[in-house]
């Protein structure tokens, strides 16, 4: 007895560490407030000169906006010098008021990006770590060179054989033959490596150095609070990827690392990894697995170890965009085993379902992920996320596009970014930001909350799906040629990428196996297709997939032979890359039936949107998470499934209320709505679940008669000019866009790539030390702007960044001082009170420094007042101010406002006993909130565009307010080149060559378009 005692509690305590054993009870006991362990942990960006003051602010607005930690992420711009002493010393303090506000700080372990320089302490301490060559570039000839003493390999054909001539190089000067010759090739060096290269993280201990340079300060500051406050470590976008045209990658101890593993050598077969030739599908299958395996023996596992060994998860991500391509990393997957908590990025506003290569669309990307936390028991999964996306992301696209990720998988939202300043051209650096700077910052708690909820919520229990498509990735090496693009390579990754989205689309419950997992944990048992945690009952071979590896082929033999049911979408050609006709495993099918993928005891239907689910086992029941990634319409439909209750749980508030449902004796019929961009979380339970409010029902609407809204603009309107005239030495740029200005000067004085705060990273501080110009030296700016007739300027100011570096500041040519301690947008952005110096007609601001600063970079000014613009020859002219209406902001005079315009009406309430709504209509912006007598109501971002204010009203006459919040787009750009929407990058503030009319500036709609409606419910 006391045997069987024992046996159940290590049963018990077995299934609660692998998840199975979670409750609704103990979910819901957490929902409402799950901690900070679950809140998002934004990249926040140290790009300017740290300062304590600041790390104080900012640290306390995230956790004013619901912020579960930061994780410190230097970047270009950084000021301060990176891994000093003085660095770390402003990492113990940010870890200190970390732990005094509750909030987790991650140490991101690069100087931007890619991990694995050090910011240059790398190849500055261990030269190694760069010099010794990382491609082997081809040159073919029919005569061999005299000069052989750049020559690495050479290997020459004669009908059809290769053989390493190498050692015969002397005698073999000046014959003529067909000859394949390799010399070796280097990183480049960069300003964006701190003026070194990149390293080769295949080299034995250059991990172990990178690591030594960078954590040995943190272990020193912090060690005391790895695995608590210091929560782990990011590592983002280490790479293994050649560089040059006509390469192949290569290592020192690539050649004896090959014959090693594949009993043959790699010297003379080195032409079929560039042509056709040879038994090229095989070498190049094996020299992308020995890559492979050196990455991973390399990087991966003593990073791996470290975190281990100090307690700590480390997550980031790979370039996973770029497969079936295996530059970057020959297999994703692999690389996600050996992080404690894996990541993925998902960058931009682009929605793209069909490419690869693509970010937020790209199914298979974040299948990957989810597969192998499911796999190997990984119960958090990181994904960097809006970068780059724009600064006219909406609420409704943060949610949209943070819902298709978790639906898929991802249970921990890393914003991409959070700017300690927008200064200079730091305000191009991939935007959005997630900081005070944006107009929507207010609100950002609710999503905060939302998001920490649903983490915590998708951690919980355990995904478990039936089916393994396995990857076709080794089939994909036999065709990867670097800088060529092989037709087959593209014909694999789209039929691949075209068979996961449908699988996804159907509904149907599957993962991805990664041959290399397969490898390390693979087995067959009980007649199942076992992977980790993870046993399947069907094994797919993908369309594409024409390799399979040997242990693969082993353990599916095995499997098929226990009456394992394997489904062929492609015939197997090869194994490990060598042809071979044993690998038959039934008949192929030409197209896929999502019908024959039936979910047990599970079945999902819908019309409308663009609706995907995700389904957790829980011991008492199931947690279903439905996600509409359309932005259009809703997803309507019914869930079918065993249960005896059904509870949602609202993401919003942590309220968990009791759902309808039709039951049957097969189980439940749940009826759903989800709208544009919408979500549900339902939890359906084995039992009664009593004691919950009912999911509340509307009643019939009827639209309260008001009068129409009036439009009030709270901000001054704003004037951007991003053109100046820029004298400096013998040199005038007339009407230049302020980022070429700044790039052209700062080439000028002997910084060859133009302005470094753009595109470079201090190594120590070899940036700063520059600054060290002679007393001639320096630039004037000038800018012009006109002012109409019967505009009132004797108010307006006017911003300029950075105030304490100019000697002189003249308006009109007369000196003005900034406003003491004012600032606006941005805390190192000061105030000129400028409007007694205006004039009607054309005015200059004139900014002159001397001598020359490094940190002088050329911005655009803001002219602020009560004013309207107008297009112009050249930018905008301000013209007098106008009574806003209904509709868009730009073809009101507002073309490049960024802030807020409040539409106030009057409602009179008899009756406070029913429910009212505020209803939008037709509007454009970031978020709206509501206010009601003044007090916040809420926000609306999305469909159905509704807020209920039943709460706020009092009998009589109330004040209902709707505030539209517009972006940063209109007002910080790009503006030029017409950009696509959904990507914004340093580039897209480049090549600018002439200075166009307002009216050809790239602008977006913000307003409300038409009134909004209030709504009675009976």
């Amino acid at each position: 007895m006391q045997k069987l005692a024992t046996t159940f509690y290590c049963i018990c305590m077995l299934m609660i560490m692998q998840g199975k054993a979670q409750t609704f009870t103990q979910l819901q006991k957490q929902f409402t407030a799950p901690g900070r362990e679950y809140g998002s942990a934004p990249l926040w960006v140290w790009n300017t000169k740290i300062t304590k003051k600041e790390i104080d602010l900012m640290l306390q607005d995230f956790k004013d906006k619901a912020f579960g930690g930061v994780m410190v992420h230097p970047r270009p711009g950084l000021i301060t010098s990176y891994l000093s002493n003085e660095w770390f010393d402003l990492f113990q303090y940010t870890v200190a008021k970390g732990k005094a506000l509750g909030l987790d700080v991650w140490i991101y372990d690069e100087n931007s990006y890619p991990s694995g320089f050090a910011g240059g302490h790398v190849p500055d301490q261990m030269p190694e770590s760069y010099n010794q060559g990382q491609m082997l570039q081809i040159t073919k000839t029919d005569t061999f060179p005299k000069d052989t003493k750049y020559l690495f390999v050479c290997v020459q054909e004669v009908n059809g054989s290769f053989k390493d001539v190498t050692s015969q190089m002397q005698e073999l000067r000046g014959k003529t033959g067909r000859f394949y010759l390799f010399h070796k090739r280097y990183y480049s060096k960069s300003g964006w490596y701190g003026g070194f290269s990149y390293v080769d993280l295949m080299v034995k201990g250059v991990t172990e150095k990178f690591l030594e340079v960078t954590m040995k300060g943190y272990e020193k500051v912090a060690g005391n609070e790895f695995g608590k406050t210091v929560k782990g470590l990011f590592s983002d976008e280490p790479g293994i990827q050649a560089e040059y045209p006509n390469t192949v990658r290569w290592t020192p101890d690539l050649f004896n690392t090959f014959q090693q593993k594949w009993g043959y050598p790699l010297q003379p077969n080195l032409p079929s990894l560039f042509e056709e030739v040879g038994d090229w599908k095989k070498v190049r299958h094996n020299f992308y697995q020995t890559l492979l395996d050196l990455f991973i023996d390399r990087w991966s596992k003593p990073m791996y170890n470290y975190m281990e060994k100090h307690n700590m998860p480390w997550t980031g991500h790979y370039w996973e965009h770029g497969w079936p391509n295996p530059e970057h990393g020959p297999d994703n997957m692999a690389m996600y085993a050996w992080h404690q908590q894996p990541g993925i990025d998902m960058l931009f506003n682009q929605f793209n379902e069909t490419s690869p290569g693509a970010q937020f669309g790209n199914i298979r990307s974040v299948k990957e992920l989810a597969s192998v936390a499911n796999q190997l028991n990984k119960k958090r999964t990181l994904s960097e996320t809006y970068g780059g996306g724009g600064w006219d992301l909406t609420y409704k696209d943060l949610k949209r596009l943070g819902d298709w990720e978790y639906v898929l998988g991802v249970n921990f939202l890393n914003q991409h970014l959070s700017f300690m300043t927008i200064s200079g051209a730091r305000k191009g650096d991939y935007p959005q930001s997630f900081s005070y700077h944006n107009p929507w910052w207010q609100h950002y708690a609710t999503l905060n909350n939302y998001y920490t909820r649903l983490s915590f919520a998708l951690s919980q229990g355990q995904q478990r799906n039936d089916i393994l498509v396995i990857e076709p990735t080794t089939t994909a090496w036999s065709y990867a040629i670097h800088g060529k693009n092989h037709p087959h390579l593209g014909e694999i990754g789209n039929a691949f990428q075209a068979f996961v989205t449908k699988l996804e689309k159907a509904q149907v419950e599957y993962d991805l196996g990664s041959e290399y997992i397969i490898k390390e944990h693979g087995k067959v048992q009980n007649g199942k297709f076992v992977v980790g945690q993870r046993a399947y009952s069907t094994v797919v071979i993908p369309p594409g997939m024409e390799n399979i590896d040997g242990p693969t082929h082993k353990l599916l033999k095995a499997y098929a032979d226990q009456g394992g049911k394997v489904l062929l979408y492609e015939k197997l050609q090869t194994l490990d890359g060598a042809a071979s006709n044993a690998l038959a495993f039934g008949e192929v099918h030409n197209s896929l039936d999502t019908k024959i993928f039936p979910s047990k005891d599970f079945a999902i239907s819908f019309t409308g949107g663009n609706l995907f689910h995700h389904r957790r086992t829980f011991a008492d029941g199931q947690l279903i998470f439905l996600a509409n990634s359309g932005m259009e319409s809703a997803a309507t439909g019914q869930l079918q499934l065993k249960g005896k209750d059904v509870l949602l749980m609202d993401l919003f508030t942590g309220t968990v209320y009791d759902y309808p449902a039709q039951s049957s004796a097969s189980g439940l019929t749940i009826d759903f709505n989800v709208p544009a961009a919408g979500s549900m979380l339902l939890f359906v339970a084995d039992k009664q679940q009593p004691g919950f409010p009912a999911w509340p029902v509307k009643g019939t609407a009827t639209t309260v008669s008001t009068g129409i809204a009036k439009a009030v603009r709270p901000a001054a309107n704003t004037l951007m000019i991003d053109f100046a005239d820029v004298a400096f030495g013998d040199t005038l740029l007339k009407e230049n866009h302020v980022t070429n200005a700044t790039d052209v000067l700062f080439k000028k004085y002997n910084y060859t790539s133009g302005n470094p705060w753009n595109h470079e990273v201090q190594f120590k501080d070899r940036l700063v030390a520059k600054d060290t110009f002679t007393t001639h030296t320096g630039y004037t700016a000038t800018y012009r702007f006109e002012i109409d007739e019967n505009v009132p300027f004797n108010k307006f100011t006017a911003v300029i960044e950075h105030p304490e570096l100019w000697n002189k500041i003249l308006v009109n040519g007369k000196a003005v001082q900034p406003v003491k301690g004012k600032w606006w947008l941005d805390r190192s952005f000061g105030v000129l009170e400028i409007g007694a110096l205006l004039k009607t007609g054309e005015n200059t601001l004139t900014l002159s420094i001397t001598p020359m600063s490094i940190y002088a970079e050329i911005e655009p000014v803001y002219i602020l007042g009560d004013f309207n613009l107008a297009a112009a020859a050249k930018g905008f002219r301000i013209i007098p101010p106008q009574p806003l209406q209904l509709g868009s902001w730009k073809e009101q005079g507002l073309p490049l406002y960024g802030q807020s315009i409040s539409y106030k009406k009057e409602l009179s309430v008899a009756n406070t006993g029913q429910q009212y709504e505020v209803v939008l209509g037709a509007w454009k912006g970031t978020v709206a909130e509501v206010k009601v007598n003044g007090i916040k109501a809420g926000i609306i971002f999305t469909d159905p565009n509704a807020l209920n204010i039943t709460k706020y009203l009092k009998k009589g006459t109330n004040q209902v307010e709707v505030i539209v919040t517009g972006s940063f787009k209109n007002l910080l750009g790009p503006h030029h080149n017409n950009p696509k929407p959904g990507i914004a990058s340093p580039w897209h503030w480049r090549n600018i060559k002439a200075y166009p009319s307002g009216k050809d500036y790239d602008l977006y709609d913000y307003g409300l378009i038409e009134d909004f409606r209030i709504m009675q419910y009976k």
